[in-house]
């Protein structure tokens, strides 16, 4: 058994001593929220000790014991903004957690996970008696629903490809019920990061946000009966669509019937949607879960704020205004933009909050992503070729964007891991990044692009002038802006254009979108390891630049997969053998061959290093720690654990 494993298990082992803790919570007599006990006077809730499971997770808050009542107030930047919501109201909470330094997992609705020694196979233990926000049972029929009924499904699967996150050695996981609250997955080659990746954003909720009592309606194996007329009534042609739009599949971003905006859909997480965009469109409101599953250490019933609002903006400075009003209880995103900062800062004594220290985990301010899967064979020609990138990055003014938007605070680079990650690389840091016309000009040329029209823009392989839609969503407008008149400078026709969100969004799943900019992940070394979706296209999302090369290399035979180069493959094969490491070192020596093609391939463009920035606090808002971490590996605010902030009135 390699060190590594060893100190995995070890790690494991002391986790699960969480659980003896919990045990002593049961001799103790359960408390809950005022609004909940009215409900269970008038005989419309159980009491809490029936709502809780046998063994609740016990949190230590981070300051004291909270005060029930209350709602937690923030803003949305438009119904699109699922991200915001997902972090802190409905789907949270993982198999796994983080720690809140990051530094590894803790036990979540997993009370205990047992890894054998070669780490394929992990065992999780379920909560008994846990149940969905809706009363039902959650069980390990739940997670085989997932394993067995959607990711195992070659049908379903054709439709939504499983996550790579969920695959070693390139071969899917195999998942056994052991009991009504043990399920058991194995792998077939050594997956010792496999726990820390279930920390992890979206995919690390997967296993938990499928209720089967729901959504085993929609799938033939279980509804034999009137499966044709629900397809036909829903509008779609097949039964994973007609599964997906139902809470199959979380891919709407700000589509009504998102299971994270449906009253009707159960969760696990602390809150759950009561008016949604159906009924409003100024704001959603989310009331406690009556049936989470966790309670402080004085077996209080957590969260202990009652309800969770958002009020839908239409813009970022909208946001940022109502928070310097006092109208933003608790929240970094949307605030954090530099621009911002001068309005935040002056009117922390008249908002009556406080500005708490925060670290990114990102790499770059801003990742600038070519479609290199263009659906239009041409510009898929064109962003593919190195030297028209190259020329590109020359074009671009870093430092007048740092003097512009960050206040001239900052160090221009192009992608790279941050210094101190174990894996910055000055060479990647700074290769292109010298602002010259003549530099983008030669290297523009040297791709085959020198002849122009008649109003000085580049011709492509096929004659017609190169055009680049850079549209943009509305946080990063400045940085798209300017790069965009940077690249007319040099014969590109870029036009520049605010763009929704969720029409943004639209364009990424269908593969029509020209460039993305968005805040390059893989900045730390555990970002890195476990979201380099900058770095190598894993993500038919996330990784903008490939979306369908990451499609290939979750199903190969996916319709709209395309098969990528020699080099790409090898990143595949590289990250494989690295999610099997035996030891630091040997994941270390991995990690560096993979930026070696990363920075010889330079698929993604970058502005500059990010700098720190802040998240906001109302005074009275508290169980908040005194710093913060922010990225989306680490999915900001979960972590942190927002079922115990409270509102000291």
């Amino acid at each position: 058994m390699s060190i590594l494993i060893k100190k995995l298990l070890l790690f494991g082992i002391l986790l699960g001593c969480f659980g003896i803790w919990s045990q002593s919570i049961m001799a103790q007599k359960y408390k809950e929220a005022p609004m909940l006990a009215k409900m269970v006077q008038a005989g419309k809730l159980p009491p809490v000790a029936e709502r809780l499971p046998e063994n609740p997770l016990v949190v230590t808050p981070h300051e004291r014991i909270g005060k029930y009542g209350g709602t937690w107030h923030q803003g949305m930047r438009t119904i699109a903004d699922w991200g915001l919501v997902n972090r802190q109201s409905t789907h949270h909470d993982g198999l796994l957690r983080w720690k809140l330094d990051m530094s590894g997992w803790k036990p979540n609705i997993a009370h205990k996970l047992d890894i054998n020694s070669d780490a394929t196979e992990f065992t999780f233990h379920l909560r008994k008696g846990m149940k969905w926000s809706d009363g039902a049972p959650f069980t390990a029929d739940d997670i085989m629903f997932w394993a067995e009924d959607l990711v195992s499904n070659k049908e379903y699967g054709l439709k939504y490809a499983p996550s790579e996150k969920f695959q070693a050695g390139g071969k899917t996981f195999k998942a056994t019920k052991i009991d009504d609250y043990t399920v058991k997955l194995s792998f077939e080659s050594s997956y010792a990061i496999f726990p820390l990746l279930l920390c992890i954003g979206e995919s690390g909720q997967e296993p938990m946000r499928y209720p089967k009592h729901i959504l085993s309606k929609y799938h033939p194996r279980y509804n034999k009966t009137n499966l044709d007329a629900l397809v036909k009534e829903a509008g779609v042609t097949t039964w994973p669509e007609l599964l997906g739009i139902k809470g199959g599949y979380y891919n709407s971003h700000s589509n009504t019937s998102d299971p994270r905006y449906d009253p009707a859909f159960p969760v696990v997480g602390p809150y759950k949607i009561e008016v949604g965009p159906q009924q409003s469109t100024e704001r959603l409101i989310y009331n406690r879960n009556p049936y989470y599953w966790k309670v402080d250490t004085a077996g209080n019933q957590l969260p202990y704020i009652d309800h969770h609002e958002y009020t839908i903006f239409n813009d970022a400075d909208a946001v940022a205004l109502a928070a310097a009003n006092g109208q933003i209880d608790f929240q970094w995103r949307h605030l954090n933009h530099p621009k911002y900062r001068p309005l935040i800062v002056e009117n922390m004594k008249k908002g009556g909050y406080r500005l708490i220290p925060t670290k990114y985990t990102y790499a770059n301010e801003a990742g600038i992503k070519l479609n290199l899967n263009h659906k239009d064979k041409v510009k898929r020609e064109i962003f593919q070729n190195k030297k028209f990138r190259m020329g590109l990055s020359h074009a671009i003014d870093r430092q007048a964007i740092i003097d512009t938007v960050f206040a001239g605070v900052g160090t221009a680079a192009n992608i790279t891991p941050l210094p101190g990650s174990g894996h910055y690389r000055e060479s990647m840091a700074n290769q292109y990044t010298e602002y010259s016309e003549d530099l983008a000009n030669k290297f523009l040329d040297e791709a085959g692009y020198s002849k122009r029209d008649s109003n000085g823009i580049r011709l492509g392989p096929d004659g017609k002038p190169i055009r680049i839609s850079f549209e943009t969503i509305a946080d990063f407008n400045d940085q798209g802006e300017l790069i965009s008149t940077n690249w007319r400078a040099v014969g590109i026709d870029a036009q520049f254009n605010e763009i929704e969100r969720s029409l943004h969004a639209t364009q990424i799943f269908a593969n029509e979108h020209d460039v993305v900019i968005w805040t390059a992940d893989g900045g730390t070394r555990g970002d890195l390891y476990l979201n380099p979706r900058v770095y190598i296209p894993m993500d038919p999302f996330g990784s903008e630049h490939a979306t369908r090369w990451a499609l290939w290399n979750q199903n190969k035979n996916a319709p709209e997969a395309q098969e990528p180069p020699a080099e790409v493959k090898m990143m595949y094969k590289l990250y494989s053998d690295f999610t099997a490491a035996g030891s630091q070192e040997e994941q270390k020596r991995l990690m560096d061959e993979i930026l070696d093609i990363v920075e010889e391939t330079f698929h993604v463009m970058g502005t500059m290093i990010p700098n720190p920035t802040i998240t906001l606090a109302k005074e009275n808002f508290r169980n908040v720690p005194e710093s913060l971490i922010l990225g989306w590996s680490y999915p900001s605010d979960s972590p942190v654990g927002v079922e115990q902030f409270f509102i000291d009135n």
